[in-house]
């Protein structure tokens, strides 16, 4: 999957109910309903969703040390664009066309004013990224817009995933394995064994039990 041959559908939906977009042991991600959509084409085939509209997003970061608890959640309300590439057979399921009273429900004066900000938004995206996706049947990828055209990256594949923002860098894996990447501060945690780099100092910690 080429990111520059993305592009964006030219018939918005609706979500009919709230719905989960993404649900495993350390992440959730749901989008409510009236939320406004586009399909994302890859060479002319379906293969994710412009999302723009109302949800909520919850990580949990937090990395279980011998010493406790180290870290805390991530959590965010959707409110603004985000994109998700990755098949959903719910999300298909609870989606309807977009009426003009739904466009004008959202803020927008018509089709043609969304569908403006919709592209104004994947070219913000797309600016300057021209890697490749291998994109597996049960993995997703989404992009979540912030402020000053910054986006936070969330990878996913069954419960391993990595999700990086302008502050942090977590990844968990198999087996419990966690690292974390912070301002000044690293966590490592695997197999019962934490490493934690903090400000300068090193401390390791081995949970035999």
């Amino acid at each position: 999957m080429l990111l520059q041959h993305m592009q964006l559908g030219t018939q918005p939906q609706k979500l009919t109910k709230d719905t989960t977009l993404l649900q495993n042991e350390k992440c959730i991600i749901k989008t409510a309903a009236g939320t406004l959509t586009l399909p994302i084409l890859v060479d002319g085939n379906p293969s994710g969703h412009f999302f723009m509209g109302k949800g909520e997003f919850i990580l949990d970061a937090i990395i279980e040390t011998a010493r406790g608890a180290i870290g805390k959640p991530v959590t965010r309300d959707l409110n603004r664009p985000f994109l998700m590439l990755g098949e959903n057979t719910t999300l298909n399921q609870n989606l309807a066309p977009a009426t003009i009273q739904d466009l004008t429900n959202a803020g927008h004066k018509g089709t043609e004013e969304f569908l403006k900000k919709a592209h104004e938004t994947l070219d913000r995206f797309g600016h300057r990224r021209h890697g490749r996706f291998d994109m597996e049947s049960d993995a997703h990828i989404f992009a979540f817009a912030t402020e000053h055209d910054r986006w936070d990256i969330l990878v996913a594949k069954q419960d391993k995933l990595v999700y990086a923002s302008k502050h942090r860098v977590y990844v968990s894996g198999d087996d419990g394995e966690s690292v974390s990447v912070g301002p000044a501060q690293i966590l490592v945690a695997k197999k019962g064994k934490t490493v934690v780099m903090d400000k300068g100092n090193i401390l390791v910690d081995r949970n035999d039990h």
